[in-house]
């Protein structure tokens, strides 16, 4: 173990927000996430509030010349590479101000629009309806509880006498107006010009009052395909990726405070890392489970959430994404008896007929220029894989895997938005789906797949993906986050593997290894096949068993 010597190169937010005395909430739960997440968190205080776990007791606002002065002394100091805003006073006081300052700043801003304590206390957080539309539309990412995006909506529609008591109805501080949900909320958000919109779940209803509320869902919409270019660049998802979907986690049994903090602060330690969008909200999800997970024992109950770092998260920490609309039940394909050792990729019958011959362990036929002959040259593959009991997967054609009645067939994540996923499901045929980051992990897992494959690991040797090498080190975190006795699928990996390198990505303690290159069919694939195989002796036992 290296000790560090500094100074050392971090990436940076700033928080502009309200300070919690009781240290739950706050500028307070911005800094505490953001040391967890390894980032350096600047402050900007807009308030002192004196607070505890029963509410806010009182609320002092700073001056605008204060403002002024604590942004010149963080601008002296650089810009960071995001920007998190909390509570806001209401009024004038702050917002033009702010809406100007904020036009300085060409990164990512995230608001965690404040409107209530959830114990109550603080101010009614009226804005200027121009001013708070100009906000709404110069922030990246929104991440409002249901009931305080509707209470929002309800701000930039209604007259101004109305929205005392629509925040009375509404219930800002957890009890949203049952006729609005989510998706009409975040459409009518969106076309006022709000961006990217995160509705958390977590207040939508009382710990383990109905098994319906046993999982939170947080629901996540990106900014219309439309929609001017933001912070986010080339980082928008396309048509290819959910634009809607949600974030499923299992609820805990005890409430937390300033969980809407910690989460917002989270996801810009996330972009300030350099991690997508996706990501950074797939992570700063997972961040706050465990923050809940830790938190802070409070008498009255209502205790601290306490960011811990997310190397301490457990594969329960980490949420499954599924779509947005409603669905039914989700799909659960059979589970594989035994790991799929030695995975060969292969596009012809020789060519998978000697891998037969010479030992392989698992297969998927993979034939990007399907010829004229292709249905019954996969009939023919399944066939003989069938026979010498080694399961086969079909690549993508998920409609000829179903005719044929193949074993498996293999997806990548732009085929989870066309393919039946439930009659694959019924017809017993088992599904693997490639994944390059914590949100496509996430997106998988919500499938219930049969196998999860990474990649690549390293620089792939067949073909160029879009997607940077994950390195061994990633890799041993998702298999030991993730491993197979936990989530119940098997777990492979693939990109340029070889016999060179195979043994320190065996040692992760994954159960396979997908090759393509070190596997062609030449005259060297007998040698360069034993060799795969003396780096993993366990598996080649498992692998003999018949499927």
């Amino acid at each position: 173990m290296s000790l560090i010597s500094g100074p050392v190169s971090r990436a940076k937010i700033w928080s502009i927000a309200a300070s919690d005395c009781s240290a739950g909430a706050g500028i307070q739960a911005d800094l505490t996430m953001a040391r967890a997440l390894d980032t350096d968190c600047a402050t900007l205080i807009c308030a002192i509030t004196a607070q505890n776990s029963q509410g806010v007791q009182a609320v002092e606002v700073l001056s605008r010349a204060m403002l002024e002065q604590q942004w010149q002394s963080l601008k002296a100091d650089g810009w960071p590479q995001a920007i998190k805003i909390g509570w806001l006073p209401p009024g004038n006081l702050l917002l033009p101000w702010l809406l100007e300052k904020l036009q300085e700043y060409a990164g990512p801003v995230i608001w965690d629009p404040v409107l209530s304590a959830s114990q109550g206390g603080l101010p009614q957080a009226n804005w200027p309806k121009d001013a708070l539309q100009a906000l709404l539309q110069r922030v990246d990412v929104l991440t409002p509880n249901l009931a305080e995006a509707q209470a929002l909506l309800a701000l930039l529609q209604s007259q101004d006498n109305e929205y005392g008591q629509l925040l009375t109805d509404c219930g800002a501080a957890g009890h949203p107006h049952p006729t609005v949900n989510s998706t009409a909320t975040a459409a009518a958000l969106q076309a006022l010009g709000v961006k990217h919109l995160l509705i958390t779940g977590g207040d939508s209803a009382q710990a383990g009052s109905t098994e319906s509320d046993e999982w939170i869902q947080d629901a996540f919409f990106a900014a219309p395909l439309n929609a001017s270019a933001d912070a986010f660049g080339d980082q928008l998802p396309g048509p290819d990726l959910l634009r809607a979907f949600v974030f499923r986690h299992q609820r805990l049994p005890l409430k937390a405070h300033g969980t809407g903090c910690h989460l917002a602060s989270a996801i810009v330690c996330g972009l300030a890392q350099g991690h997508t969008l996706y990501d950074a909200l797939t992570r700063a999800v997972a961040a706050v489970r465990l923050a809940i997970r830790s938190a802070s024992e409070r008498a009255n109950g209502y205790h601290n959430a306490w960011a811990r770092p997310l190397s301490e998260s457990v594969a329960e920490d980490w949420p499954q994404v599924v779509p947005a609309q409603a669905q039914p039940a989700p799909p659960h394909f059979p589970r594989l008896p035994r790991p799929l050792g030695l995975y060969g990729l292969v596009d012809n019958l020789p060519h998978l007929k000697r891998l037969l011959t010479l030992g392989i362990d698992s297969l998927q036929w993979r034939v990007k220029n399907p010829a004229d002959d292709y249905k019954a040259q996969t009939a023919q593959a399944i066939r003989c894989a069938a026979e010498a009991s080694v399961p086969l997967f079909i690549n993508d054609d998920w409609q000829l895997a179903l005719e044929l009645g193949a074993f498996g067939v293999h997806l990548g994540q732009e085929d989870l938005l066309t393919a039946d996923l439930h009659a694959l499901a019924e017809a017993g045929i088992a599904l693997g789906i490639s994944t390059h980051s914590d949100w496509e992990i996430a997106r998988a897992r919500g499938v219930n797949p049969s196998y999860i494959a990474f990649g690549p690991v390293f620089t792939p040797l067949s073909k160029v993906l879009r997607y940077n090498p994950l390195g061994l080190e990633q890799l041993n975190i998702w298999v030991t986050r993730f491993a197979e006795r936990i989530e119940g699928q098997r777990l492979t990996c693939i990109g340029g593997i070889t016999a060179a390198n195979v043994a320190p990505v065996v040692a992760t303690g994954i159960g396979s290894v997908a090759i393509v290159t070190e596997l062609a069919n030449d005259a060297g694939l007998p040698q360069r096949l034993a060799d795969l195989r003396k780096c993993m002796p366990a598996l080649e036992m498992l692998c003999c068993d018949p499927i």
